[in-house]
């Protein structure tokens, strides 16, 4: 996998862990986080988790790379996660209600729990 300038990423079984490195998605930055959040949906199989934690701030743009994410994946039955919102970033998502589209977890490992939890179960 490719060295990328604003996500750090790993592996947890099936699920790709995106770490987001940036403090502010915003103007010069979202197109990167685009490129590079893409670069990994397309490359990978199985669900991704984005840790959010390090984000304070992200603009429409961030947002809606966020949001294309969810649609991307969920047409092709994958699930995604968002986990660690910063107090800003939660009162976004509760605003925005974008929790009707995505599911927000406290933390990685919930979100890890979460997805563990809505895997088919294996006969």
């Amino acid at each position: 996998m490719p060295t990328y300038s604003t996500l750090s990423v790993r592996h947890d079984g099936d699920t790709t862990i995106v770490e987001v490195l940036s403090r502010r998605i915003y103007l010069k930055v979202v197109e990167e986080f685009r490129e590079e959040l893409n670069d990994i949906l397309f490359n990978t199989n199985g669900a991704v988790l984005v840790d959010l934690g390090k984000v304070s701030v992200m603009n429409s743009a961030g947002l809606g790379v966020i949001i294309a994410a969810q649609d991307y994946l969920q047409k092709r039955q994958r699930l995604f996660l968002v986990a660690n919102l910063q107090p800003l970033m939660q009162e976004i998502f509760n605003r925005m209600q974008l929790g009707t589209l995505i599911t927000a977890t406290a933390s990685v490992n919930d979100g890890l729990q979460k997805l563990q939890e809505s895997a088919p179960a294996i006969a």
